[in-house]
């Protein structure tokens, strides 16, 4: 199994979003479209991007709905995050062990995962989850339109 997306760097991701938030509860839906800001944030008018702008990054938030179910699984079972069910569905918040485990996490990535969760939480975090969805739909048709223009062969599609 690959270490890239997999439940632990899922579980990271999703740390540090649910960090920044503290003490915020977000659902799957909201961390699913938290997550997706965060990896490429420039597509949303913010910080470089952490992953590459690939024409077909729309369909990651078709796979990344389970890898982030795995990752929060982790979490919960580690105790780094706290789940609880509301009466909007069921919420996930960091743990009072979040933040001291993430303060352990030293590389440039790690760094720059925190910055851009500060800039997606406090740009997106507090939007209603219809208004977050809105957002993504509005970027992700910009990427259909970049998907168009891609070259293929060397000619343009």
């Amino acid at each position: 199994m690959s270490p890239l997306n997999g439940p632990l760097e899922s579980a990271i991701r999703v740390l540090t979003l649910l960090a920044e938030a503290y003490p915020q509860s977000l659902d799957l839906n909201q961390l699913v479209l938290l997550d997706h800001g965060l990896l490429h944030s420039d597509d949303l008018g913010g910080p470089s991007s952490l992953h590459p702008a690939v024409p077909i990054r729309s369909s990651e938030l078709s796979v990344k709905r389970l890898q982030l179910t795995q990752g929060l699984d982790l979490l919960t079972r580690v105790g780094l995050a706290d789940v609880e069910a509301l009466a909007g569905g069921i919420h996930f918040t960091a743990s009072e062990r979040a933040q001291p485990f993430l303060n352990l996490l030293e590389t440039s990535y790690a760094q720059a995962l925190a910055e851009r969760a500060s800039w997606v939480v406090s740009r997106f975090g507090g939007l209603s989850p219809a208004e977050l969805r809105a957002t993504i739909r509005e970027v992700s048709g910009r990427w259909a339109e970049e998907f168009e223009q891609v070259s293929v062969g060397g000619q343009t599609a």
